[in-house]
């Protein structure tokens, strides 16, 4: 029997692309730390119609009121999870790499506020704890990629994801336009709470998606890497060692049908909550 992917009705067609790694390992955090500095540079920085250095200078020289405690009205407002963003906080927030570091791109409405209907927002975020070492989450806004995400910028994503697996050693990750929320498509399907799925991430995929990793134990219980790259229903497999494979389902982001989803769930049925 195939996995029901149906989310609950009525739902929004997908508007965020979300990138997702987990994992149980003990990490290089310099390393980290440069691979968390990129993403955010390379990935999330580009998508804001300002530059970095403007939105500091404007933040430098803003005085929040009352009616507009976030920034200038219309404009957009960079944080870090300890505050406000500048240069050096962000250094010293990279060269620390406190626990749990969040860097967000916000959208303001015409009184300096997060604009939550129709509004943008970007952000990657680190969790780091004992209980589930590292989960590193990475979102952006459709409509920051004005309508169309290029197979350049699409690129870049898969080649950060990359890098970012191999860094953390990953239990598993993907990559996948979302509907927003800590649970996946197929979490929220079949029921499958964030705590059980996050301490089963080693040995069950949270689902089928555009771009899925898959840790060792779980490409075992497929088969092993040569079974997996053969009878994989995806247009390409890449091996990223010690056991690590990454399943692209389509060429492109955008174009994901759900046959091909049906497909790939029917084949990832034994790691599947």
């Amino acid at each position: 029997m195939s996995t029901d992917l149906t989310l609950p009705r009525p739902v929004s067609p997908p508007h965020v692309v979300r990138l997702e790694l987990d994992t149980f390992t003990a990490v290089d955090r310099p390393a980290l730390a440069t691979w968390f500095g990129a993403v955010f540079t390379d990935l999330l920085a580009p998508l804001c119609p300002a530059s970095v250095e403007e939105l500091v200078s404007v933040a430098r020289d803003y005085m929040p009121s009352d009616t507009t405690p976030w920034g200038p009205p219309g404009y957009a407002r960079l944080l870090l999870s300890s505050g406000d963003f500048t240069p050096s906080s962000w250094h010293a927030a990279l060269t620390e790499l406190p626990s749990f570091l969040r860097v967000q791109l916000v959208q303001l409405d015409f009184q300096g506020l997060p604009l939550v209907e129709d509004g943008w927002c970007a952000e990657i975020l680190l969790k780091d704890d004992p209980a589930f070492p590292h989960q590193v989450v990475v979102t952006a806004s459709r409509s920051l990629f004005g309508g169309w995400i290029s197979h350049a910028v699409q690129q870049d994503w898969v080649s950060k994801f990359r890098s970012g697996a191999s860094l953390l050693r990953a239990s598993g990750g993907w990559i996948t336009l979302d509907r927003v929320g800590v649970r996946t498509a197929h979490e929220v399907a079949v029921g499958v709470g964030l705590d059980e799925s996050l301490f089963m991430a080693a040995e069950l995929a949270r689902g089928p998606h555009w771009a899925t990793l898959l840790g060792p134990r779980q490409v075992a219980a497929l088969g092993g890497v040569q079974e997996v790259c053969v009878t994989a229903p995806c247009r390409s497999v890449t091996d990223l060692g010690g056991g690590r494979l990454l399943l692209q389902l389509t060429e492109h982001l955008d174009d994901v049908p759900s046959q091909a989803v049906d497909a790939l769930a029917k084949f990832l049925a034994p790691v599947l909550h």
